[in-house]
């Protein structure tokens, strides 16, 4: 119950800004035109902060998508005031996906209790090797409707190589109690 009360203060909380802008933005502009930002800014903070807090257990996958529906929700409003929607569906929703399954499968990872740490490191930096190397199909899709691999290759071998080698010491029991015996010498 304290819990939803924490929900219900950060809405009036986040309501005084969003009205205090609104009265602004008719006075200056006569019109609304720069507080639907602010206004966008504050329901993604209000889904991301305080939307959990409604529930008494809340779901991680619910929490993520819900985070991930106000992210493209909010781009999309950002293109629709600038004018320019075309990007949002192509590009925008594309990499607020990745971005939401980077967070779930990195946190679902660490909160895994029979996994050693070694393990859940390797395949957390394999995550965001994978995670950097769709980013780049996906820009490279939208700007020039092929893939061309460039930027992430640099960054995602070295991920792979590290991840493989995390693997490999975990699966290797000698090796990995040799490393530890020449580090705690």
């Amino acid at each position: 119950m304290a819990s939803k009360h924490v929900a219900l203060k950060g809405l009036i909380l986040l309501l005084f800004p969003a009205l205090c802008c609104f009265v602004i933005d008719i006075l200056v502009d006569g019109r609304i035109s720069w507080g639907a930002y602010i206004w966008g800014a504050e329901a993604c903070l209000f889904v991301f902060a305080f939307l959990p807090k409604l529930f008494d257990r809340p779901k991680l996958s619910y929490c993520l998508i819900a985070d991930t529906a106000a992210t493209v929700a909010y781009l999309f409003l950002i293109g629709h005031l600038d004018g320019s929607t075309q990007w949002v569906l192509p590009l925008g929703l594309p990499l607020a996906a990745l971005a939401g399954m980077l967070v779930f499968s990195v946190v679902t990872t660490i909160q895994m209790d029979k996994i050693s740490h070694l393990f859940k490191s390797g395949a957390v930096f394999f995550t965001a090797g994978v995670f950097t190397l769709a980013v780049e199909i996906v820009i490279d899709m939208y700007n020039l409707g092929m893939l061309t691999l460039g930027w992430t290759l640099p960054i995602f071998l070295p991920l792979l190589v590290t991840s493989a080698a995390m693997f490999y010491v975990e699966y290797d029991c000698g090796l990995k109690a040799r490393i530890v015996r020449a580090v705690f010498l």
